[in-house]
């Protein structure tokens, strides 16, 4: 089992393994790239790659994680991205700092601390029931449409056939954020990676047209609620 940690400005680059990866985010906000949707992350924050899974981190400002690898075949079954409900003490990001930390000492220390994490692992998984996979499907759904202007939240939100203000709090539970959050931060940080590629060679209108907006002042002002600075500013700065 390897552990380590990272610091890193804007974003991981897209890359896959051949063995399970257990990412923490232990410091800073935004967005783990999967094969098939976007996770948000924020500090307290675990998600299990399996092996195989292309992805990527993105963030607007430096971020740190602490990830552990290798044959945990014993401990994990999962088959696609996964993340963890944290629960309220955060034992999961307490654990794997402690086994970063430890990481060079005590073996036996260690391997204690290791079968502890497991533990938690296991135990995390197995809360993971139905109202999370409806979750996951919320986030995806969101994630592969959130282009189209005319995407329809609360049709989303009752297709998971619990009652709307019901998911609507076990999605922010889950994720930090509203829908409506969700959705504008995910067409923000595209709209950023769009304006970083094309720089001035096409118009932000239609920038915030690729991203679901119409109205280009109400995207300048999300824009800018979101990123601190304006389209226009923020295009002069790449």
């Amino acid at each position: 089992m390897n552990v380590n940690i990272g610091t890193l400005k804007d974003y991981y680059p897209e890359h896959k393994h051949k063995y399970y990866e257990i990412i923490i985010y232990t410091r800073g906000t935004g967005f783990l790239k999967t094969d098939n949707f976007q996770i948000p992350f924020s500090p307290g924050t675990i998600v299990i790659i399996p092996p195989g899974s292309s992805h990527l981190s993105l963030s607007d400002r430096p971020f740190e994680r602490i990830y552990i690898s290798g044959n945990l075949e014993r401990m994990i079954n999962v088959s696609a991205p996964t993340c963890l409900s944290v629960n309220k003490d955060d034992d999961g990001m307490i654990l794997a700092q402690l086994i970063y930390q430890n990481r060079y000492k005590n073996p036996d220390y260690l391997s204690s601390l290791i079968n502890a994490f497991s533990s938690y692992i296991l135990q995390s998984i197995k809360i993971n029931d139905r109202i999370d996979e409806e979750i996951n499907a919320i986030i995806n759904n969101i994630s592969n449409n959130f282009s189209d202007c005319s995407i329809d939240l609360a049709k989303i939100l009752k297709n998971s056939g619990y009652a709307e203000d019901y998911i609507r709090d076990r999605f922010k539970k889950a994720t930090g954020k509203t829908p409506v959050q969700f959705l504008t931060e995910i067409r923000i940080h595209h709209a950023c990676l769009l304006i970083d590629f094309y720089k001035s060679s096409i118009p932000l209108s239609e920038i915030a047209e690729k991203c679901g907006y119409t109205d280009y002042v109400y995207f300048s002002r999300r824009f800018k609620e979101i990123v601190g600075i304006s389209p226009r500013q923020h295009m002069s700065q790449s």
